[in-house]
Order: C-alpha cells, then structure tokens, then sequence
C-alpha cells in the first residue's frame, strides 16, 4: 500500500466479508498520474449489493488492491435522508418556501375541529382593533348563538370576525396556547384591553360639541356612538339630559322646552329648529320658544 493511502471504508461500520469468487476476478483500473484513487473507485461503484476487488494502478506505482464499497459503506437511504437534510436547511435560507404550510393541520388553531355539513357561518362586522373588544365579543356569540356550545366551531369561526391587524394577531396565536374558548376570550381581550380603558366616560360625552359641519342628525349618531361605549351603561333620561346639556345656541333653548322623554324625539325636534334655521323661520340667539 503507498504510505499516503486511506482506506475508503468508514470507520464504526461493519463491513461484508469478500467472496472468494470476486477476489478470483480482480478488474484492472488504471488511475492516471495525479489522478485520486477514491475518484476512479466510487465512479466504478457496482449497481449491486456485492464487493468488487479492483486493481487499481497509479502511474508508475505498484499495482494496489482496493475493495469497491457496497451498500453497507454508501447506503442509499443514509445519502438519501442527508440530502432531505440539506434541502430544508436550503429553504429555511432561502425563505418564503410553502414547506411550512405542508401540514395544513398543524396550522389550524384547532386541528380537530368538526364543523356540521349544514354550518352556514353568519355576516359579520369585522373588528379592526380599535373599538371595545367586549362588545365585539358579546356580538360574535349571540350571531353563533346555535353553535354556543360548540367551544370548538367557536375557536374556528372567531377569525370571520375579524379584519386588518386583528385578523393578523389570531393568525399569530400558538395553538398550544389556546386549548378553549375561554383562552381565547382572555387572549383576545388582554390584546385590546387598551381600547376598554379608553372607553367613552360621562366627562368625555359632557364636553362634546356639534360641530358647524355637520347635521343636528349627525351629531345625535356621533354622540350616541360614544354614550354606548360608557360603563356601566346610562339609562335613556340620563342621557337626554346629558345631551341637552351638550347643545348651543338655538338648540339648547328650543329643545329645552321640549317635555320630550324620548331620545328620538329630541333627534325630531333637533331638526325641525335646524330647518327653521336653514329658512330663517328661526334666528340664532332668538328666544326659547315651544316646539
């Protein structure tokens, strides 16, 4: 053997003896100068399972006897499963691969969710993050009222209510994390807890103000918007008189001297003074007059 010479088995694996029918039938091979005996022996690699002896010739060099591997040195499925290797380290660098999404259960929130054949999920408002998340949620279970004890369908179906960076947040949620309703729930309002506390208080609709823009109708549908959000909910004479309060000049008094206890009404009466106003039945600053 030449004094630089690495034997091509690897070592820790068993190796098959040689039969002596293929040491009986050597195949000569002539490596040519600066050539690398495992080059010239792999590429002789047999497509059976059996050694082969191989005389291989280095130039000049005495003859050497090298054993082809076989499959117990080059297994095909250790190559096989190495290249698998290789191939996700590939597009885990290169990103943006759908090797991710291979698994179509394991991307669901709730992998074993069963939805009824005649499941028709309900229209809803999508909720964008910005307004009181416990109003989205009592919303979400009256129109799933049918399904209210399908914890599952609820979990699933939840995402339909959602839109922009709310839908982008429940996409984000690690299935480990939400094993029921009630996770969710706690999840959901912990995220936009934020808009709970900036809800509407009684100071906040005391200091609103209709502006020259837009309609006395407008104005009632701003105000109420935010009257709904006060906790705990106003009761329908305190919010009349808190929204008299709210009004200027002619619309205060006229309104005023309403003996309306109906919000609605005051909505009527509120546009009635605005057409007044509009004709010139009505001058600002006039004096309070019954409607």
């Amino acid at each position: 053997m030449p004094i630089n010479y690495e034997p091509l088995y690897e070592e820790g694996v068993e190796h098959e003896t040689i039969p002596h029918d293929a040491r009986s039938q050597p195949e000569f091979i002539q490596v040519p100068p600066g050539g690398r005996v495992e080059d010239v022996v792999i590429n002789r690699i047999p497509t059976t399972t059996q050694p082969r002896v191989l005389n291989v010739t280095l130039g000049g060099e005495p003859k050497v006897e090298v054993v082809a591997p076989t499959t117990a040195v080059l297994d095909a499925d250790r190559a096989k499963d190495k290249l698998e290797v290789l191939e996700k380290r590939l597009r885990a660098i290169e990103g943006g691969s759908s090797h991710e999404f291979e698994d179509a259960a394991g991307l669901c929130l709730v992998p074993d969710v069963v939805i009824p054949p005649k499941c028709k999920v309900p229209d809803f408002e999508k909720y964008k993050g910005t307004t009181c998340p416990k109003s989205h949620l009592t919303m979400y279970c009256r129109k799933m009222a049918a399904h209210a004890h399908n914890k599952k369908l609820l979990i699933h179906c939840f995402q339909d209510s959602l839109g922009g960076v709310a839908l982008n947040c429940y996409m984000h949620l690690e299935p480990t994390r939400i094993s029921s309703w009630k996770d969710l729930v706690d999840a959901f309002l912990k995220q936009y807890k934020y808009n709970m506390d900036m809800a509407s208080n009684i100071m906040q609709l005391q200091n609103i103000a209709k502006k020259s823009s837009e309609t006395f109708k407008e104005y009632t549908q701003r105000w109420r918007e935010l009257a709904a959000q006060v906790e705990p909910p106003l009761y329908e004479k305190e919010m009349i008189t808190m929204f008299i309060e709210t009004l200027q000049t002619p619309f205060y008094e006229h309104v005023l001297g309403s003996v309306s206890s109906n919000f609605s009404d005051i909505v009527t009466i509120g546009e009635r003074i605005e057409h007044g106003l509009k004709t010139g039945k009505i001058a600002q600053g006039s004096p309070a007059a019954r409607c």
